[in-house]
């Protein structure tokens, strides 16, 4: 009788500290999982911030300046775009290499590369 009563602790805690945060995690996140999404959430790296603002772009050189940060200066920014709800930018290195493709999303900042 005791030994069923340890299983039963046993599988009582299994569900409490494994099972329930991981539905907890699907519902904050809307179903999503851990991640906040396709793309998973917004990471901090050791060299750079979040990705992007994180608050809104309204202007095209806000847009610029943001991408020029998030790469540390060392880049030019070209053929920047205004679309309805992001810009497009070219960013080459100093010695006119593409280096990536990225969009500035206007209503969080978020910085993608569409490369």
């Amino acid at each position: 009788m005791k030994l069923i009563a340890k299983y039963a602790l046993l599988a009582g805690m299994v569900v409490v500290f494994v099972v329930l945060p991981e539905f907890e995690a699907l519902a904050v996140n809307g179903g999503r999982g851990k991640g906040g999404g396709p793309y998973g959430g917004y990471c901090r790296g050791p060299r750079h911030g979040w990705y992007g603002a994180h608050s809104p772009v309204k202007t095209a050189e806000e847009a610029k300046q943001l991408i020029r940060d998030f790469f540390n200066g060392r880049v030019v920014v070209e053929n920047l775009l205004e679309r309805e709800l992001f810009f497009e930018a070219d960013v080459k290195s100093e010695k006119g290499v593409l280096i990536d493709i990225v969009i500035v999303d206007k209503r969080t900042g978020r910085i993608r590369s569409i490369y």
